[in-house]
């Protein structure tokens, strides 16, 4: 499926006290061999001839791609980085890339009918949290996701379980969007990803 002028796209920076952090920007000048990012906030300056990977929506896939840095815009905003594919797009299958951490967020779910599930990550096609239930790896069950002045709602698919201390579990939840039972849920994980990864990387800019 080619990649349509507009669509959102994921720049991986790598940080040694955060871990991999994607900096959303939007794809200007869709060409065969690359692309042009446009960012209203980038963080931290790339350098001209540097490797990164980028992130985005194929169809009903998340890939990664890797690209060359060939030039980039000295003012902003937008701040521009003109890309070269150095690679093929390739599915990023257990969306472990794009994880979050939500530790200080204070983010918390109800799942079927349990509530305070303390969310520990988010990303923009799941999440992982803790309650005290032994799902079934397969199962789909409903979300509710209080964040701001929204709640979140639809179903995720139990991908794995992990047994932990004192009677908890820890689920990797996949969200269902293919049905309505997806209701509004990818646009709950995505504002969740976009906003808190800000934070992160706000913190980041500003060391205290």
């Amino acid at each position: 499926m080619a990649v349509k002028e507009g669509i959102r796209v994921f720049l991986r920076f790598d940080s040694p006290s955060r871990g991999r952090l994607l900096e959303p920007g939007t794809a200007r000048d869709v060409r065969d061999d690359g692309w042009t990012l446009a960012f209203e906030n980038r963080h931290r300056a790339v350098e001209t001839g540097e490797e990164k990977l980028v992130y985005y929506d194929r169809g009903r896939e998340f890939v990664q791609r890797p690209v060359l840095v060939e030039a980039q815009s000295g003012d902003g905003p937008p701040f521009l980085l003109t890309l070269k594919f150095i690679g093929d797009a390739v599915p990023v299958k257990d969306r472990q890339e794009d994880r979050i951490p939500t530790l200080d967020a204070g983010l918390t779910a109800t799942l079927e009918n349990e509530c305070d599930c303390f969310i520990q990550d988010v990303s923009l096609s799941g999440l992982a949290a803790i309650g005290t239930r032994n799902y079934p790896v397969g199962r789909c069950v409903d979300i509710a996701i209080p964040y701001g002045d929204e709640e979140y709602v639809g179903q995720v698919e139990i991908r794995f379980t992990k047994p932990l201390d004192h009677g908890k579990v820890r689920y990797g939840l996949l969200g269902v969007f293919d049905t309505a039972e997806g209701r509004n849920l990818k646009s709950g994980l995505t504002r969740m990803t976009l906003e808190i990864q800000q934070q992160h990387l706000k913190a980041l800019s500003n060391p205290s």
